[in-house]
């Protein structure tokens, strides 16, 4: 018998083993075959989760999917060898609320929100356990940055950052697997999110269209926003912290300095949630670092009031800030050299910072989030190398011990430093992995 029908018998047989072929002989038909995953609870996944833009039709018929246990064909939910991964928070930004005592800081790592007593701290090495924390499908939430409050609502803001593009709303007292009482579709990359209360709006930055964003606080689903900056005269390089500040009515932003190839287009006309309207390929290039004003009302391709930029500056992957009226005062957590810096709120040009918190006492690691609390003249530092929320004296400077430490986990736990990895790769000679963030 020769190899082909040899082989054309072996795919008869098992294609009558695994039920795909018609009814048996005497009319009964197969069983039907179980699906893994049904499509519509897929489908209800994705809906708690907000994945679906337009109402979703009524889900098909499951599918007769092969049953691979029974049928010893590799497969299915095969459980991995080995885990790199971290099982604690990785705290990215922070937000204080010192009327009503909370303190509210976003973990990426596990697409959660932490709140804490305003007061609270570790004795030692242990852990503070939060008074509450948002997490789960329902929650919609994903690879989350920047937090913001409305201390007089009592809602906490967050935006998807890379994955997710929404901005979502929970009340204070939300906890576990909550869904957002609104969610708000904006541009993907979103990174920072500020409320100014006296406007009743919202400003978010979005990093690759180089882009500031602003909102009616209200706004909710594919609500269109109120005006953009954007264009190539505004100094946006990859915008991350945004502060839209009510006493000054000034938008403040932190950049990164990256201008990747794609040109940007001026006006304040609404882009596509994936930036659909983005200009041609032009090729891209890093500048300086910087920190850019903008007046309260500004739209479209508007240059900054003010710049702060320059080597005397030392900003380097300038992150969160914070901005203090009543001092006059910018704090920016400086992600580069572990830093926090503060500048003169007015300075303008190639500034050096009035003070510097780092150093080894401070502990100090790869710091995303800072937020200066008036009320009760205190800095907070959220690490992103760290499991620590650090507390530091409002007019703190130098290698300085923070007056408190909030640690999500026991002291010494270590971190992966994952920041959203989209590829893995194996060095055969070194035996090492390679995850780029």
């Amino acid at each position: 018998m020769s190899r082909r029908v040899l082989l054309a018998l072996a795919g008869a047989v098992l294609f009558a083993a695994l039920g795909w072929g018609g009814a048996p002989a005497g009319g009964r038909a197969g069983r039907p075959l179980r699906s893994l995953v049904a499509d519509s609870r897929l489908l209800a996944l994705e809906r708690d989760n907000g994945c679906l833009d337009e109402p979703t039709p009524a889900a098909p018929p499951p599918q007769a999917w092969p049953d691979w246990a029974a049928a010893h064909i590799a497969g299915g939910d095969v459980p991995p060898v080995r885990l790199v991964s971290d099982p604690y928070p990785t705290l990215h930004s922070v937000a204080v609320d010192p009327v009503n005592d909370r303190v509210f800081v976003t973990d990426p790592n596990r697409h959660a929100i932490w709140s804490y007593a305003r007061g609270a701290a570790s004795k030692g090495s242990e852990a503070v356990a939060p008074l509450t924390g948002i997490r789960g499908p329902a929650t919609g939430m994903m690879f989350i940055a920047a937090v913001a409050l409305d201390p007089e609502k009592r809602e906490v803001y967050t935006v998807d950052n890379d994955i997710g593009d929404r901005m979502m709303v929970f009340p204070y007292d939300a906890d576990g697997n909550a869904k957002p009482i609104r969610a708000l579709n904006v541009p993907h990359q979103a990174w920072g999110v500020s409320i100014n209360a006296a406007r009743k709006e919202v400003a978010i930055s979005v990093e690759g269209p180089r882009q500031i964003v602003v909102y009616a606080q209200t706004a909710s689903g594919n609500d269109a926003p109120l005006r953009m900056i954007r264009g190539p005269h505004t100094g946006l390089g990859d915008p991350h912290g945004v502060v839209f500040d009510a006493r000054t009515n000034e938008i403040v932003v932190a950049n990164h300095g990256n201008q990747n190839g794609r040109e940007t287009l001026p006006g304040s006309t609404a882009g596509g949630r994936r930036g659909g309207d983005r200009g041609a390929l032009v090729g891209g290039r890093f500048d300086e670092p910087s920190i850019t004003v903008y007046a309260g009302e500004a739209t479209g391709d508007v240059p900054p009031i003010r710049r702060i930029q320059g080597a005397r500056t030392g900003l380097n992957w300038p992150m969160a800030l914070s901005v203090d009226a009543d001092h006059d005062e910018i704090a920016v957590a400086n992600s580069g050299d572990s830093s926090i810096r503060i500048f003169p709120r007015t300075a303008v040009g190639d500034a050096a910072p009035v003070r510097v918190i780092k150093g080894a006492r401070t502990g100090i690691h790869g710091p995303m989030g800072v937020t200066i609390d008036v009320k009760n003249d205190e800095i907070w530092v959220a690490n992103y190398g760290d499991h620590t929320a650090l507390v530091f004296a409002r007019a703190a400077a130098g290698d300085v011990a923070p007056k408190r430490i909030v640690r999500n986990a026991p002291a010494g736990a270590p971190t992966v430093g994952f920041g959203n990895p989209g590829a893995v790769a194996y060095d055969s000679k070194r035996d090492e992995l390679l995850v780029p963030n």
